[in-house]
């Protein structure tokens, strides 16, 4: 093993390799070496809110704030948020115009990394709403609570009347927020041995 060392100190040093291996091992199979867990979060943080049953009555070509979803809160000002919107949306009639867009927002602004909208247009309108899910990331969100609503507007020329979130109030439209927690050492998921 150790050719250029006596023969005991070849041994000697063996022995100690093997004793620290014995004792340091078994304390990082119990999780010594892995940060404590008051330290540790998940990589994402997953909320679901119901969303309750809405209406506006006019839709001009101003985005108009439909209705408040939920509020949650984020935890890391360097955190993405993703929201996802997954249920129907509805307007009664349109006097002019080819459609609504829905928008996601946050604390009534859009997102900042893209768009995050629906649309409905004329020849749906009435009957009992369109099925969708809209989509939206955002960043730069300071800590704390932040409200998620719904706005709405047709184009610039259009003219609608009730703007619905889950028309007929069939209690079956969500909100998922899912925050991405920076990655770091103190975000480092947790092994332990047997």
């Amino acid at each position: 093993m150790f050719r250029h060392l006596p023969q005991p100190a070849s041994y000697l040093i063996g022995t100690a390799l093997i004793i620290a291996t014995l004792v340091l091992g078994s304390r990082a199979q119990q999780g010594y070496a892995t940060p404590k867990a008051t330290t540790v979060q998940p990589a994402v943080i997953t909320r679901v809110f119901d969303v309750s049953c809405t209406s506006l009555a006019a839709v001009t070509p101003t985005y108009a704030k439909l209705t408040d979803l939920a509020t949650f809160t984020v935890n890391s000002p360097d955190s993405l948020v993703e929201l996802t919107f997954n249920g129907r949306i509805y307007v009664g009639s349109f006097s002019s115009g080819t459609g609504a867009v829905f928008e996601l927002r946050v604390d009534n602004s859009p997102s900042s990394v893209g768009r995050a909208r629906a649309n409905l247009r004329t020849a749906e309108a009435g009957g009992g709403g369109v099925q969708t899910s809209i989509t939206g990331l955002f960043d730069g969100l300071a800590a704390g609570e932040h409200t998620a609503s719904i706005w709405v507007r047709t184009p610039p020329t259009g003219a609608a009347t009730q703007a619905v979130v889950d028309p007929g109030c069939w209690s079956t439209d969500v909100l998922i927020v899912k925050e991405y927690t920076p990655f770091g050492f103190t975000y480092l998921p947790s092994t332990t041995g047997p």
